[in-house]
């Protein structure tokens, strides 16, 4: 029968002791599901390892992560007037000027200096994007300040603009620049399920994968998993992961757009290591079928707190949080 995660049992695994090598598992075992484990090594080094059991597993994060338009560098939207509906971009310089009598040119310095019509077709606000929306609550409605209106879509580009330079963030596996020495399987398969295992199943958190392996950065935000391990009936320290990932997708029809559209990326992978009674010390993995050429680049996970930032000079962070409304 499948197993279900239980946090408290995920918490007592982490302090469990590991029963020898083909030893009976202790009675405390039966709760095996999966953990990630402390080990203090005889010269006081540590270790995390990643211990698993055989079943069918699922979490989800406290926090799901919300949909938001990805505003691709080729695209005008930022800083180019619609249809006579000035953009988020000018609505901001307009703020600065009438609300907070200060001289901003953030829409100029946008279509000057970061707008590019030959930028390729996948570079834009997509990290930005996925990592405010595991930090922030989601704008879902318009903010009016004087005579100026702030839509959802107006919102949403703000606040991601305040994201796109962030850089302190906690991230596994090398990203692939298309360099002959780049290593196409990494972020490896043992690596990545520890992430899973340790934010999603054990913290409750979100993560962020770029979901492409090649040079291409498509960024996604997890925040449910289902994963089935089945142990290999020859091959003795061998079991077959099967993983299916719950993402929020930036695919909207509108920029303002609420709530999260979902889709699912699905994994297979095998890991291998020491049995110690009913449950496996992960030592190693290989991607398996199709995942050997789709299968997640790197892995982010969700710092506590982030430097916000902006490529843009113009954008002050404090002033797009008065727009959305925040307190200082």
């Amino acid at each position: 029968m499948a197993s279900r995660v239980h946090p408290a049992a995920l918490l007592l695994m982490l302090f469990a002791t590991v029963a020898g090598c083909g030893d009976d598992a202790p009675e405390e075992d039966d709760d095996v599901e999966i953990s990630v484990e402390e080990v203090t090594e005889r010269r006081g080094s540590t270790r995390k390892n990643l211990v698993i059991s055989e079943g069918e597993f699922s979490a989800e994060a406290t926090s799901k992560p919300w949909s938001s338009w990805w505003f691709p560098t080729v695209d005008d939207f930022l800083f180019t007037e619609t249809n006579g509906e000035l953009s988020p971009l000018q609505k901001y310089d307009l703020y600065s000027s009438t609300i907070q009598h200060k001289t901003t040119n953030a829409a100029a310095y946008e279509r000057n200096k970061l707008y590019d019509a030959r930028a390729d077709s996948w570079s834009g606000l997509c990290f930005a994007w996925a990592l405010a929306s595991i930090m922030e609550p989601e704008p879902n409605k318009p903010m009016v300040h004087g005579s100026l209106r702030f839509k959802v879509g107006d919102l949403k580009a703000l606040l991601l603009k305040t994201y796109e330079a962030v850089t302190d963030t906690p991230t596994l596996g090398d990203r692939n620049d298309g360099a002959w020495n780049d290593n196409y399987a990494d972020i490896l398969p043992h690596t990545f399920h520890r992430a899973l295992v340790a934010e999603l199943f054990m913290k409750r958190r979100p993560f962020i994968i770029d979901r492409d392996a090649g040079h291409e950065v498509w960024n996604l935000p997890v925040y449910k998993a289902i994963t089935k391990i089945t142990r290999d009936t020859r091959a003795r320290d061998v079991v077959h992961v099967r993983t299916v990932l719950f993402v929020a997708t930036p695919d909207v029809k509108t920029y303002d757009y609420v709530g999260t559209e979902v889709t699912t990326r699905e994994y297979t992978y095998d890991l291998y290591g020491v049995w110690e009674g009913r449950r496996l010390v992960v030592r190693g993995g290989a991607w398996t079928g199709n995942s050997r050429a789709d299968h997640p680049d790197f892995v982010v996970l969700r710092p506590d707190t982030v430097t916000r930032a902006s490529f843009n000079p113009q954008i002050d962070v404090a002033t797009v949080d008065a727009i959305l409304g925040r307190e200082p």
